[in-house]
């Protein structure tokens, strides 16, 4: 209760402010019945938590304007029998979530339910559900993986997923167009045409320490040649240094003798015969291309390679050291590489973060390219050589033909 003498001092305080000029005195005015609110401290062992959104359900939702070709499925999970495929424009409502929230159950407007990626369902107005939103929905199911064979979850390393049975699928579409197992192609830029890439190890130079077990997919892949050479040491066709998506997807543009006017992708591919394609372009796409642009030209790309029979391997783009505009834009199409990837059920190489790990980024002092260890050997797997990222990339690359070869390609 506020006492006449409480009432009189805040009213002189307030006086003095005024006639200090402070604050204007049409501003202030202070009654008995006035609140004076003050700050109040969180007491020391008190935890603040976020109150759970209130969801009010069905949830209206729509798909991200760049989101093609996403499955609606059975139950959630890639082990849920595909019902169709999705427009880009389709409206939805979302009623519940999977176990670990990476996926929503749906009723579309002819009253099909059915499960796709939460990676993919925005607001009514395109803005991202918050991840406490896609939280605070009813779990209506457990999410459920696909798997290419029994096996398929033994020794595949972390940065390496979407090694389903979408790939067992592929490798035998391939078969029947002539594709063959023991080739696999190399698509990018200068980062993959650099002889600092699998050369060395096609011709026969590679240390391999601890990593002893890949002694076998190189034998595998070296002892074949595809076309001028085993697949390690093959010249590329659809990779050029300073390449950017518009090069790969350009009729003529590489040995026209050759290729005429295919594209640079299909010609490899037509002349190759490969089961697989590790692919890994996009650097210089994210100087200052559309991410938007990239995504539509990305999504050729794979959509070529299934078509053909080839297993794509995407890979996220290696980290820029050059200023954080440019940092922020390879996060950028790297997101677009790993969504693509999830669309259409590929595997996804995150070179990124496995970079993102070494001193430096794994980057030379250029800030653009892998780094070289200082004896030169990137087919070294030692401690002190793997810090650097062409060595890295060398062995990724082995580990990521490794596992295909013992769970697809049989």
């Amino acid at each position: 209760m506020r006492t006449p003498t409480r009432i009189a001092g805040l009213t002189l305080l307030l006086s003095l402010i005024v006639l200090a000029g402070v604050v204007p005195a049409a501003t202030l005015t202070l009654s008995a019945a006035t609140r004076v609110v003050l700050p109040t401290n969180t007491p020391r062992g008190v935890t603040v938590t976020t109150p759970t959104p209130v969801v009010i359900l069905p949830l209206p939702a729509r798909l991200c304007t760049d989101c093609q070709r996403v499955r609606l499925r059975s139950a959630p999970g890639t082990a849920g029998t595909i019902m169709l495929v999705l427009r880009p424009e389709a409206r939805f409502l979302i009623s519940a979530r999977s176990d670990d929230s990476l996926w929503v159950q749906i009723t579309l407007d002819d009253g099909t339910v059915g499960w796709i990626s939460a990676d993919f369902v925005r607001q009514p107005d395109l803005k991202p559900f918050s991840t406490a939103v896609i939280d605070a929905l009813p779990i209506g199911g457990v999410t459920v993986e696909a798997s290419p064979s029994p096996t398929s979850s033994l020794n595949i390393p972390p940065f390496l997923s979407g090694i389903t049975s979408r790939s067992r699928l592929l490798f035998l579409e391939g078969k029947k167009l002539g594709n063959r197992a023991n080739v696999f192609v190399r698509i990018g830029d200068s980062i993959t045409v650099s002889p600092n890439f699998l050369y060395d190890i096609g011709i026969g130079k590679v240390d391999l320490g601890a990593y002893g077990g890949l002694g076998g997919v190189i034998n595998f892949y070296s002892s074949f040649d595809a076309r001028n050479g085993n697949s390690f040491v093959m010249t590329p066709i659809a990779a050029g240094a300073g390449w950017t998506l518009n090069q790969l997807l350009q009729p003529g543009y590489s040995y026209p003798e050759a290729c005429g006017q295919d594209t640079p992708l299909v010609c490899e591919y037509k002349l190759s015969k490969p089961a697989v394609a590790l692919i890994m372009i996009g650097t210089n796409d994210s100087g200052s291309g559309s991410a938007e642009q990239f995504g539509v030209q990305l999504r050729t790309v794979v959509q070529t390679s299934i078509d053909m029979g080839v297993i794509p391997v995407l890979s996220t783009i290696p980290p820029k050291r050059i200023d954080d505009d440019q940092s922020r834009r390879v996060d950028t199409f790297n997101r677009v590489i790993r969504q693509t990837a999830l669309q259409f059920e590929i595997p996804l190489w995150d070179y990124y973060y496995s970079m993102s790990q070494l001193p430096n980024g794994g980057m030379a002092t250029d800030g653009l390219h892998p780094s070289v260890p200082p004896d030169g050997r990137v087919y070294r797997f030692s401690a002190e050589n793997l810090q650097y990222g062409y060595t890295l990339r060398n062995l990724q690359a082995l580990q990521v033909l490794d596992t295909l070869w013992r769970l697809v390609l049989y």
